[in-house]
């Protein structure tokens, strides 16, 4: 199975990590500013919300 990437930080560019609680749930936090996803117990799932974007990323580019 193809391990998904982790996007950089919506907010502030930083660096992402995914972390598990002694609960073993899943979380991805960002290393620089803190701001993180909900706990959830699915590792797949938790990172399709973190990398989910309101806006695509060509368009984003695009503005001026």
């Amino acid at each position: 199975m193809k391990e998904i990437k982790l996007k950089p930080c919506p907010f502030c560019g930083g660096k992402a990590y995914l972390g598990e609680s002694w609960e073993q749930t899943k979380t991805v936090q960002c290393s620089v500013c803190g701001c993180g996803t909900l706990h959830l117990k699915n590792k797949l799932d938790v990172i399709e919300l973190w990398n989910r974007r309101t806006v695509p990323e060509d368009s984003a580019n695009q503005q001026n």
